[in-house]
């Protein structure tokens, strides 16, 4: 079986079946792992540093609030002098941090999407998943958005987990020490005596919070994974309207797409209700939370200060203490909406790639065509059965000689797979069985009806596949003007949108200027002069004959004009289940 494409060597993403972590850890594996680690590592102290300061102002706390309650001027202005001096320090990591986290995010990024674009192109995958698979929409929005949004939710989750893994035992200790003994006397009972309560209160509060939150924010996995395939969705209908303007205009069809877009953006705003009804529900929750936890930490910490066990900055240092510790506790609660949306991106993500892998193995052990070499010059299938991706026969044992130096028109039905055979010879139609033999070492072109025009300059569009080559560019000028497209030589090096600049009958005229550029010795046309005039045809069949006579034409044709032009009719209908059956 052919072989239609291979991953770069530096391509660690394959297609296959992924978990989130394992999209994610890739990056460390990668010839990148150094500067992923270093900059990891970097983030990582400068975010404990960061905790670190925390702690100083902390004590800080205690210190300047002991100082105003006993009046004592000079030593208010001195940890006045101090906090100043901790602030720059302080501001410096942190801007560092956000510019290391940044940079870290664009070269992850610039990775990421390297790989997925290799993985989606390797292999054919891009064509598999965009006409044979039903589950994957959007694959260049999962490419293009997805991918950066996974990042940056990731640096700044983990920047947060760690702050936070961090804080808790840094705060721990300086509010167990701060907590003393709390006394209650129970009666004949005796009394009970908790130590360090303050903390036990934290843990008791947040871990109450936490399971809380987990039950009521578990929708939003669903909810946002959902939104994001309806906005994609919604987002693809409108494009398409921009992308086939024209045709929507000559049908006065303005009111039939209005109530598509409609219907499709009224799913968009469902599922964002559903949403917000639930992020409100979950606002509800946290917003009392939060607001709670101020209001906590100086209802426990007053006994211990109107017991003097610790004077005003005890009391200050305390109420900071308990609030870094239940921050640490509650950073789940916190940030649980980001965690969902984080999930559902990483799902749409991985299914991507996982639904490729699907594709591609599909493709693999549908297709039973079998293709050869040898040295004739001269191309044969043989018992070639043709089906739909669902099982259905188009075409059953085809056996045709296509002798080089001689030109063949396939004429047949529409509908009953003529389109389908070329495609199946040049490989991408994956529901084949039986053998073809090509001629080793000769140049095979496909041209399919519709000209495909990439986003460049002109001169790019028309050498395609080719981007940049010196003998191909300087015969431009003249291939232009043999195929009557002289007004956009002047063009050449402008860039555009061509698909949409370029009339059809012009994009045609084109597809026959990159035969004439790239000189195959086979050259397979799919009904590639269907948007052009007589006139224009037999100039260009006629140019073909004349500048490549070692050229062999097999096209896919409707109309008798084109008949004319080649030696041999290869009639369809002579393979089709369903010819057969009504004859």
């Amino acid at each position: 079986m052919r072989q239609y494409g291979t991953l770069d060597k530096d391509q660690l993403i394959k297609s296959d079946h992924y978990s989130a972590w394992q999209l994610i850890k890739a990056y460390w594996q990668s010839k990148e792992r150094f500067s992923a680690y270093l900059l990891t590592i970097l983030i990582l102290v400068l975010t404990i540093a960061l905790v670190g300061f925390d702690v100083v102002f902390n004590y800080w706390y205690n210190y300047f609030y002991n100082a105003l309650q006993a009046y004592d001027v000079h030593s208010s202005v001195k940890l006045l002098v101090i906090f100043f001096v901790l602030a720059a320090i302080n501001i410096v990591l942190q801007v560092y941090r956000f510019y290391i986290s940044q940079l870290f995010g664009l070269r992850w990024r610039r990775w990421l999407t390297e790989q997925l674009l290799g993985v989606w192109l390797a292999k054919r995958g891009y064509y598999y998943l965009e006409n044979f698979d039903v589950k994957t929409d959007n694959p260049d929005q999962r490419i293009q958005e997805d991918a950066g949004t996974l990042i940056s939710n990731s640096i700044d989750l983990t920047v947060g987990l760690v702050a936070a893994i961090t804080t808790f035992p840094a705060f721990v200790y300086i509010l167990w020490s701060l907590s003393g003994v709390l006394t209650i006397p129970l009666g004949p009972l005796g009394t009970l005596h908790i130590h360090g309560y303050l903390v036990w209160v934290g843990l008791i509060y947040n871990l109450i919070g936490t399971l809380t939150t987990f039950k009521i924010g578990r929708p939003l996995v669903n909810l946002n994974f959902e939104q994001q395939h309806r906005e994609a969705t919604f987002r693809y209908a409108a494009i398409d309207v921009r992308t086939h303007a024209e045709h929507v205009a000559l049908y006065r069809g303005e009111h039939h797409q209005k109530s598509i877009l409609d219907k499709l953006f009224g799913r968009v705003l469902d599922n964002w209700y559903a949403i917000i009804l639930r992020q409100k529900l979950l606002l509800w929750f946290t917003g009392g939370f939060n607001q709670t936890a101020v209001l906590l930490p100086l209802i426990v910490a007053l006994p211990n200060y109107f017991d003097k066990v610790f004077l005003l900055g005890g009391l200050m240092q305390s109420i900071r203490a308990f609030s870094s510790v239940q921050d640490s506790l509650s950073y789940l609660v916190n940030s649980y909406t980001q965690i969902a949306q984080w999930r559902a991106i990483s799902e749409r993500l991985r299914t991507f790639v996982n639904h490729l892998n699907d594709a591609e193995v599909r493709a693999e052990n549908e297709n039973h065509l079998v293709i050869n070499h040898h040295d004739e010059n001269e191309i044969i299938t043989k018992n070639v059965t043709i089906k739909t991706p669902g099982g259905e026969k188009l075409l059953e044992n085809i056996n045709q000689k296509f002798m080089h130096g001689q030109s063949y028109v396939i004429k047949g039905a529409s509908g009953i797979g003529k389109s389908t055979f070329v495609r199946a010879l040049a490989g991408i139609w994956p529901f084949a069985s039986g053998e073809v033999t090509f001629p080793q070492g000769k140049n095979v072109m496909y041209l399919p009806q519709k000209a495909y025009m990439p986003i460049g300059t002109l001169a790019e569009a028309i050498m395609f596949p080719d981007r940049h080559h010196p003998e191909l560019t300087g015969a431009l000028t003249g291939v232009l003007h043999d195929c009557h497209l002289d007004n956009l030589i002047p063009r050449l090096n402008e860039t555009a949108q061509w698909s949409e600049q370029l009339s059809p009958g012009e994009q045609q005229r084109i597809a026959f200027a990159r035969v004439l550029l790239h000189k195959p010795d086979w050259v397979f046309m799919d009904e590639s002069t269907s948007m052009l005039d007589m006139a224009n045809e037999a100039h260009l069949y006629n140019l073909l004959k004349e500048r490549l006579p070692n050229c062999s034409i097999v096209s896919v044709g409707h109309h008798p004009s084109v008949d004319v032009f080649h030696d041999h009719v290869i009639n369809m209908a002579d393979y089709s289940q369903h010819s057969q059956v009504m004859a």
